[in-house]
Parts: structure tokens; C-alpha cells; sequence
């Protein structure tokens, strides 16, 4: 019986890992960050697009996170893509005239981060997708491409 609780624990591992792997399959992943869309909101009183994202860093350990606020654009049914109006990751708020060309963040493992991204003058578009830009983890100054369907 003792031997057989040595082949026992490597596989209730095994399987776990799997459990995640699937879990995670089909997920806006990339550079080991998930990103879930959380809703999509028009207002047409105040002419506003509104998406809500959270942010989920599956790195080991603490995670700088860099992006790019003039890359990171929403892109309407036309093919049109549009600058943001003001942003708020966690406590961080950037509103466009503050003209910063980046947002800084540091995540903790596994733990969501709301992200919300408003644009102005939005009347009569449909939004198709979301172009998120931010640094890899592993080499400064290379930034990535997340498209996230809408």
C-alpha cells in the first residue's frame, strides 16, 4: 500500500496542472497574462465607449507591468482605431491630457487587476476589438500586441 501512494501524488499533480491548462485554454493569454473582458458599455447621453478588463499575471512572483496608453486602442467595426479617453488600472487614472506615454503597474501573482478604459465621442460605432500594448516581461523594450475580441 505504501507504494502505491508514491504513484498516487505524482499523478493527482499531473492532473491538476491539466485542470489549469484547460481552464486557461481558449483565454486571452499571452506573456503569462489572462485578460477578461468584463463588460462593454455604451452611453449615448455622454457619448462614451466604456470597456472594463481584468488583468490576471500568472508570473511567478511580483510582475512589472508597462503599457503602452497611445498603442492601446479600441478599433471599431469599420476598421477605425480610436485613442482613449482616460484610464484607470487599480488605483492608476491617466486621463489623455495628461499625455503620458505609459502606465506602470506592479501585479502580485494570480491576484485580478480591473482595468477600465473609457472613449469619448463614440456615437453610432459598434467596437469590434481591443488592441492592448504592453511590455514583455522577459526583454525591456519589446512590447506585445493583445487583440482582444469584443
Amino acid at each position: 500500500m505504501n507504494g502505491l501512494k508514491w504513484y498516487i501524488v505524482p499523478l493527482v499533480l499531473l492532473l491538476g496542472l491539466s485542470v489549469r491548462a484547460q481552464e486557461n485554454e481558449g483565454k486571452n493569454m499571452l506573456d503569462n497574462m489572462q485578460i477578461d473582458i468584463k463588460s462593454v458599455s455604451m452611453n449615448g447621453k455622454k457619448d462614451t465607449l466604456t470597456i472594463d478588463l481584468f488583468l490576471i499575471s500568472y508570473q511567478l512572483d511580483q510582475r512589472e507591468f508597462k503599457l503602452n496608453t497611445y498603442a492601446t486602442q479600441v478599433v471599431d467595426t469599420k476598421g477605425q482605431q480610436h485613442l482613449y479617453a482616460s484610464m484607470k488600472m487599480g488605483r492608476v487614472t491617466i486621463n489623455i491630457a495628461d499625455r503620458q506615454n505609459y502606465l506602470h503597474y506592479l501585479f502580485e501573482e494570480n491576484v485580478p487587476v480591473p482595468l477600465t478604459i473609457q472613449y469619448a465621442a463614440w456615437a453610432g460605432k459598434k467596437p469590434k476589438k481591443l488592441l492592448l500594448v504592453f511590455e514583455d516581461s522577459a526583454e525591456i523594450g519589446k512590447f506585445i500586441t493583445q487583440e482582444v475580441d469584443l
